[in-house]
């Protein structure tokens, strides 16, 4: 049984697997689908405040005819909680439909706001996953700049998602009224092929959705097979997110008693799961070489450590080579000390010479005190 399971692990793509668990686990790539999560959630309530002006401009300036209706409809709804009560909470909603342009910019600039915010900590948090070094110094950017930037990719996701729900939706009704056109609805096989349609063009919405994540959250580049099998690894597990999530949503609306706080829990589940979707294909995209992998692709932290201490050690020679105070430059020095050594020989040679000069001038002359002496 352990030889077996030891086989499995040393397989190719159960190993990359078991690299990405670490390196997700590793990295708090839990901690971070939550931080996500939790900005998620705070970012859906300006949006509702901007669905809601929206709605406000529509009813009180384009079909005010319906604003009549539905404050009928709503009067009716709250028919039991009594005359008083009915007319304070009717005079709440008119007046907030008809001051839409207020909640309208409101809205708007506070889902800006918490917009940028989230795709910030996303982009963190996949850049966490990506990296080789997980303690890196993130470099900081003007707040201006960096916030600008993270509206960009903020809006460029947003229509990624929308394109691809939305493919969902069209490809999923139209499977029917193909079905309902041929009469053809009792025939199981053709209703299986085209059931897979919708199934096909998800997934191919989905893939350019995570193509789209991994080529402007990260800051480095990663091999292009890998990011392109992740990003299909990423869009089968968003399909299985989305089906989840109808599932879900159809089993607590037969529920009285879930329907009031079931989609809410379904939707929080979603943005949990869809996170750390997320991160899970960052962590598997950067995990793609093994240890000694090939070059210019991800390596293993082991291979990436001891080239990080062999470039800490180059640079920190490199420093204490630049910190040494140098003076004057070495062949101006080598010069100067041949120059010094020579003027020396010769001036101690005229030294020397002088000397010696002097001394024999000494004793010439006591030579010559003796003998004019012995000829006294």
């Amino acid at each position: 049984m352990i030889d077996w399971l030891k086989a499995l692990k040393d397989k190719p793509a159960i190993a990359h697997l078991l690299r990405a668990g670490q390196r997700f686990a590793g990295r708090m790539g839990d901690q971070f689908g939550a931080a996500i999560t939790y900005f998620s959630v705070l970012a859906m309530v300006p949006i509702i405040m901007f669905a809601f002006s929206v709605t406000g401009f529509i009813l009180v300036e384009l079909r005010p005819e319906l604003l009549d209706a539905l404050e009928k409809q709503l009067s009716n709804a709250l028919g039991g909680s009594g005359q008083g009560a009915n007319a304070k909470i009717m005079s709440v909603i008119d007046n907030a439909l008809r001051n839409y342009a207020a909640i309208g910019i409101i809205g708007l600039l506070s889902a800006m706001y918490s917009g940028a915010g989230w795709a910030g900590n996303l982009k963190n948090a996949v850049r966490a996953q990506w990296r080789q070094d997980f303690d890196l110094q993130v470099k900081k950017e003007n707040v201006i700049v960096s916030t600008l930037k993270n509206l960009g990719i903020l809006l460029g996701l947003l229509l990624a998602v929308a394109i691809t729900f939305g493919l969902a939706s069209v490809s999923t009704s139209l499977t029917d009224n193909i079905l309902g056109w041929l009469g053809m609805t009792g025939v199981p096989w053709l209703a299986l092929v085209l059931r897979l349609v919708p199934i096909a063009v998800s997934l191919g919405a989905g893939w350019l959705l995570f193509m789209y994540l991994y080529l402007v959250l990260p800051e480095t580049r990663a091999p292009w097979p890998a990011v392109r099998r992740g990003s299909l690894l990423g869009a089968v597990g968003l399909i299985a997110l989305q089906y989840l999530a109808s599932f879900l949503i159809g089993r607590f609306t037969t529920d009285p008693a879930a329907g009031l706080f079931g989609p809410v829990i379904v939707l929080m589940l979603f943005f949990n799961l869809f996170a750390r979707l997320i991160l899970f294909v960052a962590a598997w995209i950067s995990t793609a070489e093994p240890a000694g992998g090939r070059a210019g692709g991800p390596v293993a932290e082991a291979t990436t450590a001891a080239q990080g201490a062999a470039a800490a050690r180059a640079r920190s020679a490199v420093e204490a080579k630049a910190a040494t105070p140098v003076l004057v430059p070495r062949q101006v020095a080598v010069r100067s000390v041949r120059v010094g050594m020579g003027a020396g020989y010769v001036a101690g040679a005229a030294t020397g010479v002088g000397l010696g000069a002097m001394i024999a001038a000494f004793f010439a002359r006591v030579a010559a005190r003796r003998r004019e002496r012995n000829r006294d």
